[in-house]
């Protein structure tokens, strides 16, 4: 088939919807489709176009089997909903690229958020007359809502899920990462056959190597987009409570989220926690390596959601503490996680200071536990092939 897939993260982008896109297109292309991804130009995590992009319209790159098209979208920092000016005028380009190439495609697959790609879906779908295959990460408008940035009645609730009805009415397979997700789905009258679950896992195991720890004292650490689903807040509140007791707690990455943090850090002068920004994933994947322990935080009511930052934590045998309810909390707790509730700051300082308390022997222990249980699990290669391979059988 020739599949368009439409995306507003892919490579060099350092996010896990990147990587989880990029895992798609990998399979699709494995199976012989010729794959044509639709993305704007990169400007995550930082919030800005690279010198060279500004400007551009379009670059088109080829990948082996697969041409990366990257488009137009504006970024408008310091004005009112800037960043639905950047969904919206992404989305926009994407539309009109895919209705107006020469080009046919037999499959258009999306992946959201942001909510804003249904539209290209839709109108791409309709012009060549494709199937449709829509990957859901955060089901909208229930993330929103659930994080407080959207009133269920406010115009932007209702205007996203009378747009979800459509999208979910006209898929032919919706694929999400939870269960609960899949209920989510499922309440919008979507016919179950045509639901499918394909969780977020592990990467390849990355060759890293523990630290022994020790002379450095005691760190915590949060590697990953500092985005509005994650309560980083939490992470303060608990530094605040460990100060005494030899505990940091270092965060690793950038987002939306970054300069609240460090108004925090600065008016607040709290000492030990220390933000670093995003760094390449093997470098990433290192810091979380020479961590004593992790920590996946999610905002409170958040509850269909698992981070992928769990698999890259436990896959370099990093013990890890989950800040959450829901499906985070439910699948940490099965790989051997910590668990405290979300928002809690005292009982995730609690959790910290058992941790702190037991000796190295035993907190290699406890990674190399989370390690092996992740190696049991199927990793993101092994569930995107049999993903491209339910998506492949919609030509038969």
């Amino acid at each position: 088939m020739k599949v368009a897939v439409v995306a507003h993260f892919f490579p060099p982008e350092p996010c896990a919807a990147a990587t989880r896109v990029k895992s798609l297109v990998d399979a699709l292309a494995a199976d012989g489709h010729d794959v044509t991804v639709v993305t704007p130009f990169p400007s995550f995590p930082q919030g800005r176009f690279a010198p060279s992009d500004r400007g551009k319209l379009r670059r088109t790159q080829q990948q082996g089997r697969v041409r990366v098209v990257q488009l137009f979208s504006l970024l408008a920092h310091g004005i009112p909903a800037a960043r639905l000016v950047h969904w919206g005028t992404s989305a926009l380009a994407a539309t009109i690229y895919l209705t107006c190439t020469r080009r046919r495609y037999d499959l258009v697959v999306a992946s959201m958020p942001p909510i804003t790609l249904a539209v290209p879906a839709l109108l791409a779908a309709w012009r060549h007359r494709s199937r449709l295959v829509v990957d859901v990460r955060d089901v909208f408008p229930d993330i929103a809502i659930a994080m407080g940035e959207w009133r269920r009645d406010g115009i932007l609730a209702r205007a996203s899920e009378w747009l979800v009805r459509r999208l979910y009415r006209r898929a032919d397979l919706i694929v999400a990462v939870t269960p609960t997700a899949i209920a989510q789905i499922a309440t919008r009258g979507v016919d179950p056959a045509r639901l499918i679950l394909a969780r977020n896992a592990a990467e390849e195991i990355p060759a890293c190597v523990r630290s022994p720890g020790g002379a450095r004292g005691f760190t915590a650490i949060y590697a990953g987009n500092l985005g509005l689903a994650t309560d980083l807040d939490v992470l303060v509140d608990a530094a605040v409570l460990v100060a005494g007791d030899g505990i940091a707690i270092d965060i690793v990455g950038d987002g939306a989220q970054r300069t609240h943090l460090e108004d925090r850090l600065r008016n607040e002068r709290v000492g030990n926690v220390n933000i670093s920004g995003s760094l390449a994933r093997p470098a990433a994947m290192q810091r979380l390596a020479d961590a004593d322990v992790a920590i996946v935080p999610l905002r409170k009511g958040i509850e269909e959601s698992v981070p992928t930052k769990l698999y890259d934590a436990l896959s370099v045998g990093c013990p890890v503490i989950v800040a959450a309810d829901g499906e985070a909390r439910i699948e940490g707790a099965s790989l051997g996680a910590a668990c405290t509730p979300p928002g809690d700051a005292p009982a995730l300082a609690d959790a910290l200071r058992r941790l702190h308390a037991l000796d190295r022997s035993a907190l290699r222990a406890l990674g190399d536990d989370g390690r092996a249980r992740i190696s049991q699990r199927a990793g993101r290669a092994g569930i995107m092939t049999e993903l491209s391979g339910r998506i492949s059988a919609l030509a038969s």
